[in-house]
């Protein structure tokens, strides 16, 4: 069973006799809210939209819709934009959140100075804080590769992750590989890293259907009592800084690091 369907089996119950109420599809995040008062946003990967104006009706369509038809989204959405959609609408209703801040400091306190770093995703918080403190970081993401980056972002090519991946003691996974479904390949090619974690706005937050996947940890964000205020703001283009006012840090030790 794929990572995704795990989820939404995990999920189900918890999406009965919910509506989404309200929704943004937004030029950076797209979120939703629903029946419960509860908010949440992932991530939008502009680069894999495809053209037209009139391939995106799902989103009004949605309004008023069962909560897990959309949440299913996340598994059979057309793109990434109604995948996302589809997570949102899944963790707008996970109850495994807690109410206070919890650190990845679990996890950053396992890297070592002779560590090799992999990142899926170009995360600056992680370049910030872990820099200076590995012997190298292979960073890998598609969209900068794509279209360059403002953030004078170093990125590896896609095409070397078969051949570096291997080379990771640590590795750091973008949760938007949920939404492409890329997840389970790159855990495959982690053959030496003895710590995984899957972290992101686009973590389907549902910590049992990741037991026994090759991931050892998971780092997200769950959203406030004042996340609505942000259906405004993200459809005005708000990024994950302003974002991240309304969030708590989650984490979720999954298991202990891998032996060498």
């Amino acid at each position: 069973m794929r990572l995704m369907e795990r989820v939404l089996k995990e999920a189900y119950p918890h999406l009965q006799g919910l509506t989404v109420v309200d929704g943004v599809i937004g030029i950076s995040f797209v979120g939703v809210q629903l029946s419960n008062g509860r908010c949440h946003y992932v991530y939008l990967m502009r680069e894999a939209i495809p053209s037209g104006d009139m391939i995106f009706q799902y989103g009004l369509q949605m309004i008023g819709m069962d909560a897990w038809e959309v949440a299913q989204w996340a598994l059979t959405g057309a793109e990434d934009v109604q995948r996302g959609l589809g997570v949102a609408a899944l963790n707008a209703a996970s109850p495994y959140y807690t109410p206070n801040q919890r650190s990845t400091e679990d996890f950053y306190s396992n890297i070592q100075p002779d560590d090799t770093l992999g990142l899926i995703g170009y995360m600056p918080p992680v370049f910030q804080s872990l820099g200076d403190k590995v012997k190298q970081i292979y960073c890998f993401d598609r969209a900068i590769e794509m279209q360059g980056t403002v953030e004078n972002a170093q990125v590896y090519p896609i095409s070397k992750q078969a051949e570096l991946l291997p080379l990771c003691d640590k590795v750091i996974i973008s949760a938007t590989t949920m939404i492409n479904h890329t997840t389970e390949q790159i855990i495959a090619m982690c053959t030496k890293a003895i710590d995984i974690q899957l972290s992101g706005f686009s973590l389907p937050y549902y910590p049992e259907a990741y037991r026994d996947s090759g991931l050892t940890a998971l780092g997200t964000l769950s959203f406030n009592e004042r996340s609505h205020e942000l259906i405004k703001l993200a459809s005005l283009g708000a990024g994950r800084m302003q974002m991240r006012q309304y969030t708590i840090g989650q984490f979720c030790r999954l298991r202990p690091p891998f032996s060498r």
